[in-house]
């Protein structure tokens, strides 16, 4: 039987969201830094530059939610490692939209930063990102 959301939270689960926090910034760092080097410094085009940035950023969330947030149930996981790899790209890419319109909204129409606007658009994709991953990329054999 499916457990429910409320039926989940508990301390695993609390421990499991603040890594996946602690996870999040340093992807917020590198979704930050490859934006800045490919709009800042080479001047790629802000309606391309955030693709790249989010891919790459998505990449290094993947592997250290793999080894780090979920870690304690690897042993009983469902998928193999690129069965999750490709879960976890596709349940990204619900945040990395909201990243992506988030981010092309607030520059184009309200004239804010471009970094500034990405920190918006990575924090309005992180809760989508943790239940997917937490429900559908992560999931061990007994659940």
């Amino acid at each position: 039987m499916l457990k429910t959301i409320k039926d989940r939270i508990d301390k695993k689960f609390i421990i499991r969201f603040i890594k996946f926090g602690v996870v999040g910034t340093s992807g917020i760092a590198v979704n930050t830094g490859v934006l800045w080097v490919l709009k800042g410094l080479l001047g790629v085009p802000l309606a391309v530059a955030p693709i790249f940035a989010i891919g790459t950023a998505v990449l290094s969330n993947f592997i250290l939610n793999n080894y780090w947030t979920w870690n304690e149930n690897k042993k009983s996981r469902k998928h193999s490692f690129f069965h999750r790899l490709w879960r976890y790209y596709l349940s990204a890419s619900l945040g990395a939209l909201i990243n992506y319109v988030v981010l092309l909204t607030l520059t184009n129409y309200l004239d804010i930063h471009y970094l500034i606007a990405n920190l918006a658009g990575i924090f309005l994709g992180m809760v989508s990102n943790f239940m997917l991953g937490e429900f559908w990329v992560f999931k061990s054999e007994e659940e």
